[in-house]
C-alpha cells in the first residue's frame, strides 16, 4: 500500500502539488488522470524518492520513505517511461539482465529472471539476441516492462509508459500489463491522460486537476455512472 499523506511540493514559488493525500491499495492499478500541470509525474516521483515533498510524506506499507536509502528503494520498485531508455549497445536479454545484476542478484538468478520476464510480456526467445533498434515501438515498450520487472519488485510506477505506440499496439499492451498485475500481484500506479486507457485499466481512478487537487477518485464505473463535476465529465467525454 503506497499512502500519500498532505504532499506538498513547491519549485521556487510554483506550486506543483498542494495539501494531496491518496492511497493506492495494494495488488491493485491505481490510474492519475489529469492534464499537463496536474502534478501526476511529480506524485509517482515521490513514490522513488526521485522528487521529495516540500510538506507531507509518502509512505510504503508504514514505511515512510523518507527514512529509506534512495538507492535500495529504486531498485525494489519498477519504473517504466514513455521513453524506454534501452541501452542501444546491448541486447534485448543483457537490457534486462543488467538490472537484475545492478539489484545484486546472483548471474544465475538474474538470468532466470530475465528471460521469465520477457517471456511473461510477449518477448519470443528469438528476439533475446536483437539490439533495441531492431525492435518495433511495441516490443521495446514490452521489453521496458520486462526490465522493470526483473528485480521482481511488488511495487511498479508507470509514466505514460504506451503514449508512443500506435492504438492498436496499445491496446495490447494494456491487455498484457492487466493480465501481469493479476498474475504477480503487483501495486501498479499509472499515470496517463488517456480517457480510455484510465478507463480500461484502473482499479481506482483518480482524476485531477492543476496542483494535484482531487476532482473525483474511485472505480472506473463509479465515475462514469455519477461524474462529480463538470471537469470529471469532461475528461471522461461523457
Amino acid at each position: 500500500m503506497i499512502e500519500f499523506d498532505r504532499v506538498s511540493k513547491k519549485y521556487g514559488d510554483t506550486a506543483a502539488l498542494t495539501d494531496f493525500s491518496l492511497t493506492a491499495p495494494t495488488a491493485q492499478i491505481t490510474v492519475l488522470m489529469g492534464l499537463s500541470g496536474s502534478g501526476k509525474t511529480t506524485l509517482i516521483r515521490m513514490v522513488n524518492k526521485m522528487v521529495t515533498p516540500t510538506t507531507g510524506s509518502v509512505s510504503i506499507d508504514g514505511i515512510d520513505v523518507a527514512e529509506l536509502d534512495a538507492v535500495k528503494l529504486r531498485r525494489s520498485i519498477g519504473y517504466v517511461m514513455q521513453e524506454v531508455g534501452l541501452l542501444p549497445h546491448k541486447t534485448v536479454l543483457d537490457n534486462v539482465l543488467l538490472i537484475a545484476r545492478i539489484a545484486g542478484q546472483d548471474t544465475a538468478t538474474a538470468r532466470r529472471n530475465a528471460t521469465e520476464m520477457l517471456s511473461m510480456v510477449g518477448i519470443d526467445e528469438q528476439f533475446f539476441a536483437r539490439f533495441p533498434q531492431q525492435l518495433s515501438g511495441g516490443q521495446q515498450q514490452r521489453v521496458g516492462v520486462a526490465r522493470a520487472l526483473a528485480t521482481k519488485p511488488n511495487i511498479l510506477l508507470m509514466d505514460e509508459p504506451f503514449g508512443a505506440v500506435d492504438p492498436i499496439v496499445r491496446e495490447d499492451l494494456q491487455d498484457e500489463l492487466c493480465r501481469i498485475q493479476r498474475e504477480l500481484g503487483l501495486t501498479i500506479v499509472f499515470v496517463t491522460h488517456d480517457r480510455h486507457e484510465a478507463l480500461k485499466i484502473a482499479d481506482q481512478l483518480v482524476v485531477l486537476s492543476n496542483g494535484g487537487h482531487i476532482e473525483q477518485a474511485g472505480t472506473p464505473a463509479e465515475l462514469l455512472a455519477k461524474p462529480a463535476n463538470d471537469f470529471v465529465r469532461k475528461l471522461l467525454g461523457l
